[in-house]
C-alpha cells in the first residue's frame, strides 16, 4: 500500500507542431512578464502589517477587566460560602452533621457550577468579534445586577448566616439558592441580549454609495451600532466588491470642437479687428452645446467595452480548457505514478500556468482587476483546482464572475468602519432611523423603516360554489 497516493499529478502534453519551440519560448516570455506584473503590488499587505500586532484600546481592556472578575466572584462565592465555616474555627456552626439530602445538594452544586461557567464564558468573557464604538447597554446593565446580587448574597451571609450561627445543611442550601439566583440571571442575560433580536421588526435598506447597489434586510430589536454590525455582515456576503479601477467609456474621437467653427461678416460692416476679438467669445458659446457628449457616443462606447471584455472572456475560457486538458490524476493503485512526468499539485500549477497566462493577464487588465490578485494566489487557486479536479470553469470563475467583498478580505480579515449618526450609538432603533457607514472612498447609507402588522382572516373553503359552466360562442373551436 506504499504505492497509494492521489495527490500526485502528471501532466500530459499534447503534440505540438513543427513550430513548438517559438510557441514554448514565447508562453515563457508571457509568463515572466504576467509574474512581474501580477507581483507589482499586493492591496492587502501593508493592512495587514498595519494590524497584525495591534493591542486592545483601554475600553476592551476594563470591559475583559470586569467580566473577569465578575466571572471569579460568581464562581468561587458559592465554594467559599460551603468552606467558611469548616476551616474558620472562630464561627459558631451547629446542629448535626451533612445528611444524605445535604450531600445530594453537592451534586447539584457541582453541575449548577460547571453550567454557570460555560454561561458567563459564552456571555460575558468570550471574545467579541466585533469593536463596538460605545459598550453594550444590556451587557453593562446585567452586569451591575449581577455585582449588586452577589454583594447583597454576601451581606446577608456575613450577617445573619455567620453572625447568628448556622449548620452545613443551611449553608449548602444557600450555596445553591446563589447559584440559582445568578443562573436565573444568566437566563434573563440571554433573553435580552439573543432572543429578543431574533424577532423580526424592522427592516433596514442598504446603499453603496459608489454604484448605487441597495439591498433589503429584516432585523429585529437592536441598538444603531448592533445594526450596524448586522449591516456589515451582510454586506461583505451579499454585495459585489466595487472595483474603482473598472474602465469607464471613453470618447471614441478626440476631434478639437472649436475647429469646426468659424465666424462670417456677411454684412462687411466689421472693421476685422472687432471680428477677431468676437470670434473668441462667440466660439466659446457655440462650443458650449457642443461639449457635451450625446447618448448615442455614450451607447456605443459601452458597447465596445463590453465587445472588448467578452473578446478577453472567450479567449481565457479557450485557454483555461485547453490547460486543464493537460493534467490528468493519475490512479491510486497505478504501478507507474512514480515513474517521471509525475508532480504534485503545485508543481502542476506551475507547469500549466503558461498556457492561460497571457490570456489571463489580458482580461485582468481590461477589467482593472490585476490589482486584486497577485501571482501567489493565482497560482495557489490554480493548484486547488488541479487538486481538487474542479474544472476550467471553476477556476475562472474567480475572475469572470462579481465576487462578494468578504473575497478580497486578507487573511488578517480586520476592517476598519466609522459609524455617522445623528443619534446615541446605543438608542434602539425606530421607524425612519438613519446611520451611515464609511470605510475608505465606500460609504453605506443605511434606513430603517418597520414591518407593517399582518392582520390575517379566515375564510373556509366552499366546495358547494366550486362549480364552472363551458361558455361556447360561434368562434369557440372544439
Amino acid at each position: 500500500m506504499d504505492d497509494f497516493d492521489d495527490g500526485v499529478i502528471e501532466v500530459q502534453v499534447i503534440p505540438q507542431d513543427d513550430n513548438w519551440g517559438e510557441t514554448a519560448t514565447t508562453i515563457t516570455e508571457t509568463a515572466t512578464s504576467v509574474y512581474s506584473d501580477l507581483d507589482d503590488t499586493d492591496p492587502f499587505g501593508e493592512e495587514i502589517e498595519k494590524h497584525r500586532f495591534q493591542c486592545p484600546n483601554s475600553k476592551q481592556a476594563l470591559n475583559i477587566l470586569l467580566s473577569v472578575i465578575l466571572a471569579l466572584m460568581a464562581v468561587v462565592s458559592p465554594i467559599a460560602f460551603v468552606i467558611i465555616p469548616n476551616v474558620s474555627s472562630s464561627l459558631k456552626v451547629t446542629g448535626e452533621e451533612c445528611g444524605s439530602v445535604c450531600e445530594g445538594l453537592y451534586i447539584t452544586i457541582a453541575i449548577k457550577e460547571i453550567v454557570l461557567i460555560f454561561g458567563l464564558w459564552a456571555l460575558y468573557i468570550r471574545p467579541n468579534k466585533v469593536d463596538l464604538p460605545r459598550l453594550n447597554v444590556f451587557k453593562v446593565g446585567m452586569m451591575v445586577l449581577v455585582y449588586v446580587s452577589i454583594i447583597c448574597f454576601w451581606l446577608f451571609y456575613s450577617i445573619r448566616m455567620i453572625g447568628n450561627g448556622t449548620n452545613q445543611y443551611l449553608t449548602v442550601s444557600f450555596a445553591s439558592s446563589f447559584l440559582d439566583a445568578m443562573l436565573f440571571l444568566h437566563y434573563m442575560a440571554l433573553v435580552l441580549m439573543w432572543i429578543r433580536p431574533m424577532e423580526k421588526v424592522y427592516t433596514v435598506s442598504i446603499i453603496r454609495n459608489v454604484d448605487g447597489m441597495r439591498r433589503y434586510y429584516n432585523i429585529g430589536q437592536s441598538s444603531i451600532q448592533k445594526a450596524a454590525v448586522f449591516c456589515l455582515e451582510r454586506y461583505y456576503i451579499d454585495f459585489t466588491e466595487y472595483n474603482p479601477y473598472m474602465p469607464r467609456p471613453q470618447s471614441r474621437t478626440k476631434i478639437n470642437k472649436l475647429a469646426g467653427l468659424k465666424i462670417y461678416d456677411l454684412d462687411g460692416k466689421g472693421d476685422g479687428t472687432l471680428t477677431q476679438q468676437a470670434s473668441k467669445a462667440f466660439i466659446a458659446a457655440a462650443a458650449a452645446g457642443r461639449r457635451k457628449e450625446g447618448r448615442n457616443d455614450r451607447f456605443y462606447e459601452e458597447q465596445e467595452l463590453d465587445r472588448r471584455i467578452r473578446k478577453r472572456k472567450a479567449r481565457l475560457v479557450a485557454a483555461a480548457e485547453e490547460a486543464f486538458g493537460h493534467v490528468a490524476r493519475l490512479n491510486a493503485f497505478d504501478s507507474s505514478k512514480k515513474a517521471d512526468g509525475s508532480m504534485d499539485p503545485e508543481e502542476a500549477a506551475q507547469a500549466v500556468f503558461p498556457t492561460l497566462a497571457r490570456p489571463l493577464q489580458k482580461y485582468l487588465r481590461t477589467t482593472r482587476q490585476q490589482l486584486y490578485y497577485p501571482l501567489e494566489s493565482i497560482l495557489k487557486h490554480l493548484a486547488h483546482c488541479i487538486s481538487y479536479e474542479l474544472s476550467s470553469k471553476a477556476f475562472i470563475e474567480r475572475y469572470t464572475c462579481d465576487q462578494p467583498c468578504i473575497s478580497y478580505v486578507g487573511y488578517d480579515g480586520r476592517q476598519e468602519w466609522t459609524l455617522v449618526s445623528d443619534s446615541s450609538p446605543t438608542r434602539q432603533l425606530n421607524e425612519g432611523t438613519v446611520f451611515q457607514l464609511k470605510h475608505e472612498d465606500i460609504s453605506l447609507v443605511i434606513a430603517v423603516s418597520k414591518l407593517p402588522v399582518f392582520a390575517m382572516s379566515e375564510l373556509p373553503f366552499n366546495g358547494d360554489s366550486n362549480r364552472f359552466v363551458f361558455r361556447l360562442n360561434s368562434e369557440t373551436s372544439v
